[in-house]
């Protein structure tokens, strides 16, 4: 059951997540009004047609991954940069977060393949360290 504190806590987190991605658009909308929206985007590796997903899917996603993969045993410092870089855009463009939360939220839940797109990367990422003895 959800508490009062806990249904305020989420519409806070809703109304920031809303606040940020309407402050990047305007200085995205800045950019491209200044003809500096394509460099910008290259230097950090995006293209144009991924910032409308970064926006719409990012709130809180990083943070998401980094406590799934601490719950998991996961050192995410070992993990290749590119690895990560794929398994922050997954979660990024995942559409339904809330299973996440869900799962972090149960201190007992342990499948997280049913709802998790970084699955795969996750179960290798376990068995390269602990293979590793990580």
């Amino acid at each position: 059951m959800t508490t009062l504190d806990d249904l305020r806590r989420r519409i806070a987190r809703h109304v920031d997540a809303g606040r940020k991605r309407r402050q990047l658009r305007r200085e995205l909308a800045q950019l491209a009004a200044m003809g500096s929206l394509d460099a910008v985007l290259a230097d950090v590796g995006l293209a144009r047609s991924q910032v409308e997903p970064l926006i719409s899917g990012g709130a809180g996603s990083r943070e998401l991954m980094d406590r799934m993969l601490a719950r998991l045993g996961v050192d995410a410092a070992q993990l290749p940069a590119e690895i990560l870089r794929d398994m922050t855009w997954t979660c990024t463009t995942c559409p339904d977060k809330r299973k996440c939360r869900t799962w972090l939220s149960d201190a007992e839940g342990t499948e997280f393949r049913s709802f998790c797109p970084n699955a795969g990367q996750i179960d290798q990422a376990l068995l390269q360290q602990h293979s590793a003895g990580v």
